[in-house]
């Protein structure tokens, strides 16, 4: 499992759970935004990443691998 650290946070994340809760697309555009819970046994953190893209469609399981491999990594703690 892994460790994470938000800006927005003075604390470290340790291991969550991490569900995406909702998905925002502006169509026009053809990018999205997923809104993330990261929930562990004593509290729950919210987060939103931008900058899905996409050219004809998405699914879930994209957008879940996006926020897992793209998103993610970028605030885990070495």
């Amino acid at each position: 499992m892994a460790t994470y650290r938000f800006p927005q946070f003075n604390v470290e994340i340790k291991n969550p759970t991490v569900t995406v809760t909702r998905v925002s697309d502006n169509i026009i555009d053809k990018i999205c935004s997923a809104d993330v819970m990261l929930t562990t046994p004593s509290t729950i953190f919210g987060v939103t990443f931008y900058g899905f893209i996409y050219t004809d469609d998405w699914t879930d399981n994209e957008i879940i691998a996006w926020v897992n491999n793209v998103e993610l990594p970028q605030y885990e703690v070495q």
